[in-house]
């Protein structure tokens, strides 16, 4: 493997970022694989940058050991030729040009949070004021590390902080005392450069939407990520409920009017009792209303990213409807299961996503993650398959209407085989569901190729 780390300074550092970057040269060139690194001062000559001279900052940063890099693309595209993934080890000038021309070249690439947010204060001058540090990691992930899918933390307290400034992508933690065991220390590092390469990968083979456009999910977040189904006192639960009501009953309006709304299967519902998990193929931003208005009068609990809770003003509009957050960071994804397993216990309905991206107007169906499976299968509640085809806009509707409109098939309820057991169970409980939603969609394309009966 051909890795490429991406760091101002290198060598003649002590700071916390350049040990780690020496620690993870150190050990995978030690198991064989090559490591470039771009850097100025120190490093080998063939990818050296120069120094950036920035008035006051360049001071400040000396005092902490780092010296600011000029960008230089001819430098990082020559690293870059024949590299199977980029590093970058700080968020500045240099990483950010490295980050942009490695997506132009569709390489994978990973960030590490290095130091911690007061760091990063004391970096910029401002040590005497450390309260400004959870400030300084929501502005560094709202301008840098919002781009990537993953994030690595060097330190504990680092990876037990961010998800509270608004970091929602995946955390991956390997400390510099891991590096003692290099065997163990490059496993781990293989491991994690396969997960990126592999996200990475899935994400620039998605045309159907900018990825790395700016991340406005910058605020606070909206509800306890750590338990979004936390019992509320009267007052908030009537008001959680109207807004729902009245949420639906706009969403019916807007949809049926606006996308042509139908809904077939409806007497599928009929059987049900108590919890449930109702999945769906994710084709358009508000299928989530599609969804709702199509199982009335049943209460649906919705699943979305944790980044939705830190938008301004979406992130209240979101949790007074119910929704619950998907943890990003994989620590808490534990807990999320056993939470949503006692709620459907409960006789709670929730939705999730099982494609776990959005393809908007997609006509076939992406394979599903197994999680919401796993789910219904420990809780012993049944998947309500809800399969969204469509359908060419007809009448009047044409005027101000060019796309397709929707119609919601809801499906037979599957339920988990008693007797498998196990990992078997959840992928048959999957594979069943799937392959009946993926029939629909199939009729539905040989429908729409078929010639018109006479």
């Amino acid at each position: 493997m051909v890795i490429v780390i991406v760091i101002d300074t290198f060598e003649q550092s002590k700071s916390a970022a350049a040990i780690a970057a020496q620690n993870i040269r150190r050990v995978l060139t030690a198991a064989g694989h090559e490591v470039r690194v771009v850097a100025c001062g120190g490093n080998d000559a063939a990818y050296g940058v120069r120094k950036r001279w920035i008035p006051y900052f360049t001071f400040m940063g000396r005092l902490q050991g780092i010296t600011y890099a000029r960008p230089d693309e001819e430098v990082l595209r020559k690293a870059f030729d024949g590299a199977d993934i980029v590093h970058l080890m700080l968020p500045f000038a240099l990483e950010k040009r490295a980050e942009a021309i490695a997506r132009r070249m569709e390489l994978p690439a990973a960030a590490s949070f290095a130091m911690d947010g007061y760091d990063f204060v004391k970096l910029a001058g401002f040590g005497l004021f450390p309260h400004l540090a959870p400030a300084v990691c929501r502005h560094l992930q709202s301008v840098f590390y919002f781009k990537f899918k993953n994030t690595l933390c060097h330190s504990r307290a680092v990876y037990d902080a961010l998800p509270r400034y608004a970091f929602d992508q995946k955390l991956h933690l390997i400390e510099n005392s891991e590096f003692d065991n290099p065997a163990a220390a490059a496993a781990k590092l293989e491991k994690l450069y396969a997960r990126v390469i592999e996200d990475d990968r899935a994400l620039y083979a998605d045309t159907s939407r900018e990825i790395f456009k700016r991340n406005w999910a910058i605020m606070p977040s909206s509800i306890d990520v750590t338990n979004p189904y936390k019992k509320k006192n009267l007052f908030f639960r009537c008001w959680y409920s109207w807004c729902y009501f009245w949420t639906v009953t706009l969403a019916a309006a807007v949809t049926c009017i606006g996308f042509g709304l139908r809904a077939e299967g409806r007497e599928n519902l009929s059987g049900i009792q108590g919890g449930a998990i109702t999945v769906s193929n994710h084709v358009h931003n508000i299928d989530g209303a599609f969804i709702a208005v199509s199982l009335i009068p049943n209460k649906i609990t919705f699943t979305s990213i944790e980044g939705n809770f830190r938008l301004p003003v979406v992130r209240w509009l979101t949790k007074w409807v119910g929704v619950v957050p998907i943890p990003a960071g994989t620590h808490l994804m534990g807990d999320f299961f056993k939470l949503t397993v006692e709620q459907l216990k409960k006789g709670k309905k929730v939705h999730f996503y099982p494609e776990a991206s959005l393809w908007k107007y997609a006509d076939i169906l992406r394979p599903f993650k197994k999680g919401a499976f796993h789910m219904a299968a420990d809780a012993g509640v049944p998947v309500i398959p809800v399969t969204l085809v469509q359908r060419p806009c007809t009448g009047l509707r044409r005027i101000f209407r060019k796309k397709p409109i929707f119609t919601a098939v809801i499906l037979p309820a599957v339920y988990a085989d008693p007797s498998l057991s196990g990992a078997y169970k959840i992928e048959d409980l999957k594979n069943r569901t799937y392959n009946a939603m993926l029939a629909v969609l199939e009729k539905n394309r040989r429908a729409e190729k078929s010639p018109p009966q006479i």
